[in-house]
């Protein structure tokens, strides 16, 4: 009972472990490959050395019974009974390999008093015990029966010494294949941890380009592998990558740089046409529109330049310790009236105390623009809350959300959604708010909030 108690949570643990292994990394599986391979090719070259020694030695005795059995049919069917059965005494008598033994009707001739019990016919063998007195104790020997017109003959040999072979052959291929096993899990895992090394080299760069970082290369080493070659193409192509995102950057930068002084020269003369026109009594609404739009194109302007620098991690304010609950409640309260004009409810909820290192101003303006695209796109009559986490916070509201292929595109600079475009807007403001949150070194997604949109927004430097 004590024992059954141990090895079901024993049998349990491998159960698991297994179940846990099959579904492990790619080291864990190339591990299990090459060392599968390894005790194949081991036990393979067991049972033929198997069959080449062990085996052979017990095919060869087999057959050499089998030739003495069939030589003594032939003689009792030439010799008469009292000179067959003179012979068999001789043969019996000197014989050291085999255990000769004729049972007749009458007598008992050989070494044996009876025939075994469940003894085999000849060609087949079997093993049985019986009391030899050469060695004055009971063994187990191997031997098969032949019924003759005399009566019935056993040939048996003592194989003690190929049965003590065979174990031994046994034992020596178990410790064979636990060294093989051993060798090959350490082998493997060797392996393994090298070739999945330089692939994890790859992956954290992607993942390090995938958070913006575009001057992140593979290192190369000076094997000239086809690693490096690999790693030398992915290089080659992450630099063009970066050429073309700093080129096209650079042309929208100089074309919102180029217009501003224009446009801001054109807004100068808009204002004084408005003064103007109040001084004479006319109709200023068409110059308020105009003025209205043209802000509205030089803040998308000033955006852009502002994204550039954020994306190039050129902002030069110091970070410090920021509650993330002062931010939000401060945004809260700047965005409530114009939740409030749209008929919507906001809700502010979650923990207190949670603190990132970062710059105030922006996480502020990244909240700011969150809520605002809320209200905007969500809809009226509808649902806004915010929920302070332990590593950030989340966003959420119940309007008509975002498609899932759309959830990516959105956070490129001018991309706009088809359903969105009747609504005031020019793709600036999810773009700024993920180069903010990348600059803080955070993580910003888009999930489904059954209904509505779910911003989630996680600082790795938060404290509970």
């Amino acid at each position: 009972m004590v024992m059954s108690r141990y090895l079901k949570p024993s049998a349990a643990w491998v159960t698991e472990w297994w179940k846990n292994s099959c579904q492990a990394s790619s080291v864990w599986r190339l591990t299990r490959l090459y060392t599968s391979l390894l005790l194949l090719v081991v036990g393979i070259l067991l049972v033929v050395l198997y069959q080449l020694s062990v085996g052979q030695i017990s095919r060869n005795q087999s057959t050499q019974m089998n030739h003495l059995a069939l030589q003594q049919k032939l003689l009792a069917e030439e010799l008469n009974q009292s000179d067959f059965i003179r012979q068999f005494e001789l043969q019996a008598g000197s014989s050291r390999q085999y255990i000769l033994s004729l049972i007749t009707t009458d007598n008992v001739y050989g070494q044996l008093n009876s025939v075994p019990k469940n003894i085999s016919s000849c060609p087949d063998t079997a093993r049985f015990p019986i009391w030899l007195d050469r060695y004055d104790e009971i063994r187990l020997i191997s031997g098969c029966s032949q019924v003759l017109p005399q009566g019935t003959m056993v040939i048996a040999t003592d194989d003690e010494s190929l049965y003590d072979l065979q174990h031994q052959f046994i034992s020596a291929s178990l410790i064979a294949l636990l060294l093989a096993l051993l060798l090959g899990i350490s082998t493997g895992l060797l392996f393994s941890h090298r070739v999945l090394k330089r692939i994890n080299t790859f992956n954290s760069i992607a993942q390090r380009v995938e958070a913006g970082e575009m001057t992140a290369r593979v290192p190369v080493s000076n094997k000239a592998d086809e690693y490096d070659h690999m790693a030398l193409h992915i290089n080659t192509m992450l630099s063009r990558l970066e050429d073309s995102f700093h080129a096209i950057a650079g042309v929208t930068d100089a074309i919102a740089h180029d217009l501003r002084t224009p446009l801001g020269h054109l807004r100068q003369q808009i204002e004084q046409g408005l003064i103007d026109a109040h001084n004479s009594g006319s109709d200023t609404q068409n110059l308020e529109q105009m003025l209205s739009r043209l802000d509205a194109i030089l803040f998308t302007f000033k955006a852009m330049l502002e994204l550039t620098r954020l994306e190039q991690k050129q902002q030069s304010s110091s970070f410090k310790d920021v509650d993330l609950q002062i931010v939000i409640n401060d945004a809260a309260d700047l965005i409530l009236p114009v939740i409030e004009d749209n008929q919507q409810h906001l809700t502010v909820s979650g923990k207190a105390g949670c603190v990132v290192t970062g710059d105030a101003t922006l996480l502020f303006r990244a909240v700011y623009n969150l809520l605002e695209n809320a209200s905007k796109y969500a809809g009226e009559h509808t649902q806004i809350g915010v929920e302070i986490t332990d590593h950030g916070f989340i966003i959420c509201d119940s309007g008509p959300g975002i498609p899932d292929n759309e959830k990516d595109k959105v956070f490129q600079r001018l991309y706009r959604i088809e359903e969105s475009r009747s609504i005031a807007g020019f793709g600036i403001g999810l773009p700024l708010v993920r180069a903010i949150v990348r600059l803080h070194d955070a993580q910003i997604s888009l999930q489904d909030n059954h209904p509505g949109l779910k911003v989630v927004v996680n600082f790795n430097t938060a404290e509970q």
